[in-house]
C-alpha cells in the first residue's frame, strides 16, 4: 500500500513564484517581438481558417 501524499502548499506556492517571477521578466523584455510573432501566428491561424472555410464551401457547392 501507498503512504498518502503530503503537499507542502507553502513550498510550492514557493515554487511557483520562483518559477514564474524570471519568466515574466524574459516576457517583458521580449514583449515587442513577441508581440511581432503572435501577430503573425494569429494572421497565419486566420488565413488558414479561411482557407479551409472556403474549401468546405466548395466541396458543399459541387454535391448540389
Amino acid at each position: 500500500m501507498r503512504a498518502p501524499l503530503n503537499i507542502d502548499l507553502e513550498y510550492t506556492a514557493k515554487a511557483i513564484v520562483g518559477i514564474a517571477s524570471p519568466v515574466v521578466g524574459v516576457v517583458t523584455s521580449f514583449q515587442e517581438q513577441i508581440e511581432w510573432h503572435l501577430r503573425i501566428a494569429s494572421l497565419l491561424v486566420g488565413l488558414a481558417v479561411g482557407i479551409l472555410s472556403l474549401v468546405a464551401m466548395a466541396r458543399k457547392m459541387r454535391r448540389r
